[in-house]
């Protein structure tokens, strides 16, 4: 007989990175703000003792591989970066599905922000 299984959830709130994305001239002259959320769903054994890193996903490993694919070139569509980083999430042996959601806060005048939002298996 199978394990029992449980399903965690480990999130990243409000990550702010400086970057290149864009596609209009402005956005391609000039690092801006962007904002990423990510929602990672986690497969834990419910047999298992959770007190090893090794038993759990990084939320640090997940931020510093966000932080590497989001500075590594510029990004005509956030698009783009969102499904890069969906799947380098979901490459986690532990993750099973990735939220992520990124906005651009500072590029439309008396918008909040703009952005994409993605699920990815």
């Amino acid at each position: 007989m199978s394990s029992p299984t449980k399903t965690d959830t480990v999130f990243i709130k409000d990550l702010i990175i400086e970057m290149s994305a864009g596609i209009y001239d402005h956005e391609k002259a000039k690092k801006q703000r962007v904002i990423i959320n990510i929602t990672l769903d986690v497969k834990c054994n419910a047999n298992k003792t959770l007190s090893s890193i090794n038993d759990v996903v990084s939320y640090e490993d997940v931020t510093n591989e966000v932080r590497n694919i989001a500075l590594t070139k510029h990004y005509d569509l956030l698009e783009e970066l969102a499904e890069l980083i969906a799947t380098a999430c979901v490459a986690h042996k532990h993750v099973h599905q990735a939220h992520i959601r990124i906005e651009k806060p500072d590029i439309i005048a008396d918008v909040h922000t703009v952005g994409i939002e993605i699920t990815r298996p």
